[in-house]
């Protein structure tokens, strides 16, 4: 009888909370088969131009990126990151397998909201390089104005809402019984990887690898050849289809001799810190979700949205 894989383990983000770092984690584990690219956006149907911007339109392209699984592969895993955003996603998963296991990661939301500007930015798929621009023009590319050509999804521009995590895990509680489901904060991630890591293969039932090497995954970057990439983006139409299929394999491909020259195509330097002012107007932005966030999670988030100088009497006693 042939083996017919499908996935069962669903990574749905949030982006820029180690999502990346846990994909590559897991993927490594003999027991675990997750798929490239990592995020095939399948079951976000409310955001329909990132599944076809991997090839992924009907049920058999997606089951296809999971062909090369075996038996053996007791965890089969996806992890787009915006399915926690998504008002449809997790219904859709749960539809496609009631009893699919979740897991979903978190972090401060200003942190969130700042990065995943800059991943927009190296993705062109925001044209606005100035974050504190960016932010201001959310409402009016809400209606529709100011949308770069190569945004294949105008909701990932809307900062706040991608970082609006209090209502993306209470709509994630209401329909995914606990059994089936994980929270990781990204700050006991960076404290403890090893021991994080360690409790997602016991709530995914599978045995400790030994792993003891968690190296950084997918840190700060920007293009070196950015005009080449924004071309890549945004092609003459004459050439839309040809660009459009290496793209795809691009995303495919990790390793080899493509995956080596992808890094060589980035330049990693930690990311500026966010300027005091704005970091205090998304500090009151987000105050009263975060606490929300921290009751349903049965979690003391407060240091999150804490005034600095609060925070300064706080650490020294």
């Amino acid at each position: 009888m042939s083996f017919a894989a499908r996935p069962n383990t669903f990574l749905i983000g949030a982006p820029k909370c180690g999502t990346s770092a846990l994909a590559q984690y897991l993927a490594d584990h003999p027991a675990v088969f997750f798929c490239t690219p990592k995020e095939p956006f399948h079951f976000s149907s409310d955001y329909p131009g990132l599944a076809r911007l991997n090839g992924v339109v009907t049920e058999e392209d997606y089951l296809r990126l999971f062909a090369a699984a075996r038996p053996e592969h007791r965890v089969i895993a996806e992890g787009s990151t915006n399915y926690l955003a998504s008002h449809v996603a997790i219904g859709n998963i749960l539809r496609f397998d009631p009893n699919a296991r979740f897991i979903a990661m978190l972090r401060n939301p200003i942190d969130v909201a700042y990065a995943y500007h800059a991943e927009m930015v190296y993705a062109y798929m925001d044209d606005v390089t100035d974050f504190a621009e960016a932010w201001r023009l959310q409402p009016a590319r809400a209606a529709g104005q100011r949308i770069p050509p190569a945004c294949h999804a105008p909701q990932l521009l809307q900062y706040r809402e991608v970082a609006r995590f209090a209502p993306q895990v209470e709509r994630f509680f209401a329909l995914v019984p606990e059994s089936q489901r994980q929270v990781i904060l990204f700050d006991d991630f960076a404290a403890d990887t090893g021991g994080i890591y360690r409790r997602i293969l016991a709530f995914l039932g599978l045995c400790d690898d030994g792993r003891r090497d968690f190296p950084r995954v997918n840190e700060a970057r920007e293009r070196r050849f950015g005009p080449v990439f924004a071309w890549l983006n945004d092609p003459p139409s004459a050439l839309a289809g040809p660009v459009l299929a290496l793209r795809r394999r691009l995303r495919r491909t990790r390793s080899g001799v493509i995956g080596r020259v992808r890094e060589r195509l980035n330049n990693y330097r930690p990311r500026p810190a966010l300027p005091a002012e704005l970091r205090e107007r998304l500090r009151l932005e987000f105050h009263d979700e975060v606490l929300e966030l921290g009751s349903l999670l049965g979690r003391d988030l407060s240091s999150w949205v804490s005034p600095p100088d609060a925070s300064a009497r706080s650490a020294s006693g």
